[in-house]
């Protein structure tokens, strides 16, 4: 049932990242300020480097940025993605968000789904419907009115939660204060801590403890693979672009262009590519092309990887207010930055894989797309 729950779980997880990048992705890349668009609905979709949402939305609030900090009411449901977000004011139905830091100090009026390094429901924070949460760290100091999942890393409840918690992580605390009104479900390769004072109304369980976290092999962690693979990965990025600055440049604007299309590219090569492969090693004739897109295969995903991680070393160097080109010397350090990021992401518990793998979709529809607008734009300059 577990295990259930845990694919359910990393389904849910890919996409609030894929959203976040998708969000992230068409955030101005080289400008602070921001962009808003209202539909007739009266839904509100805005984004920039900074945002404040400092008038109410009547409808649906969408918004991206590296920073993100809803101060008024949302009429409708919310979606927000951000390095940092946090949201201050009521949201009537539901809230989704995704980013860095997390802070919900206002109430939600329907379900909460929030996933990032860092996840805070506040005190005065008030969700009516049922909560989702992952993350590192996972903190929850409000009040949940149907119950409560959350996957992280170190989880600490010190408010109520009105229904069942389910709780998977490296260590749960119950601290002071902390009510929970229906049963206790929790998994954990260490002993529940429990203070005295804290309250649990309905039964407390201990689920089966699965054997990939434990302590021999626990879920990701920093270790010597780690700076490897990023020395390698930066190695072969600044190769890439020393050799062939378009290429490697290409695909991140790429994504910032059509993120959708990306998207949905890198999508379609990650799962395709294999079936097509061994399609063509059952025929005699298309054996070396089948042997082709097998050996390429590998290549492309690295590939993948490393725009995705441009993308991020771009978007880095923009908040930090570098000026484009850069030097080289500032490539290669933004790229590392990016790269380290990336790792970091990829030791947190539950959403390491799937932060790869959208890394990896990401990039490579930003590759297929940046060749297939190339092509199409030199057969028109010949024409």
């Amino acid at each position: 049932m577990l295990s259930l729950h845990t694919t359910i779980s990393k389904m849910r997880i890919g996409m609030l990242l894929v959203c976040l990048s998708f969000c992230l992705s068409i955030s101005p890349a080289y400008s602070a300020s921001s962009q808003l668009q209202t539909s007739e609905a009266g839904n509100t979709y805005i984004s920039g480097s900074d945002l404040v949402i400092a008038t109410p939305v009547a409808a649906d609030l969408f918004a991206a940025g590296g920073r993100v900090s809803v101060e008024r009411e949302v009429g409708a449901d919310a979606a927000v993605a951000g390095g940092s977000v946090t949201i201050r004011a009521p949201v009537r139905q539901d809230l989704r968000a995704a980013g860095g830091h997390v802070d919900i100090e206002g109430n939600t009026d329907g379900e909460l789904v929030a996933a990032g390094g860092n996840v805070r429901v506040g005190e005065a924070a008030v969700v009516a419907g049922s909560a989702w949460l992952a993350g590192g760290d996972v903190t929850v100091a409000g009040k949940i009115g149907k119950g409560v999942r959350i996957y992280a890393g170190n989880i600490a409840i010190s408010g109520e939660i009105d229904g069942d918690a389910h709780l998977y992580g490296q260590q749960i605390k119950l601290l002071p204060g902390a009510i929970i009104r229906g049963g206790l479900f929790y998994a954990s390769p260490n002993e529940l801590i429990r203070d005295p004072s804290a309250q649990v109304l309905g039964a407390l369980t201990h689920e089966p403890t699965p054997p990939e976290w434990s302590k021999e092999h626990g879920p990701r962690t920093m270790s010597w693979f780690h700076p490897f693979f990023v020395l390698s990965m930066l190695a072969a990025g600044m190769l890439l672009y020393v050799l062939f600055p378009a290429a490697a440049l290409g695909p991140q604007r790429a994504i910032r262009q059509y993120p959708l299309r990306s998207l949905l590219l890198g999508l379609a090569l990650v799962f395709t590519i294999p079936p097509v492969a061994i399609l063509f090693m059952v025929t005699v004739i298309g054996l070396p092309i089948g042997f082709a897109l097998l050996l390429l295969y590998p290549l492309s995903l690295m590939l993948g990887y490393l725009a995705t991680a441009f993308l991020i070393g771009r978007q880095v160097a923009t908040a930090a207010k570098q000026p484009e080109p850069a030097s080289l010397k500032r490539y290669a350090l933004f790229l590392l930055l990016a790269l380290i990021v990336l790792s970091i992401a990829a030791a947190i518990p539950f959403l390491g894989g799937i932060v790869m793998i959208a890394a990896v979709v990401l990039g490579l529809g930003g590759w297929a797309v940046w060749i297939q607008t190339t092509y199409h734009g030199a057969r028109a300059a010949h024409e």
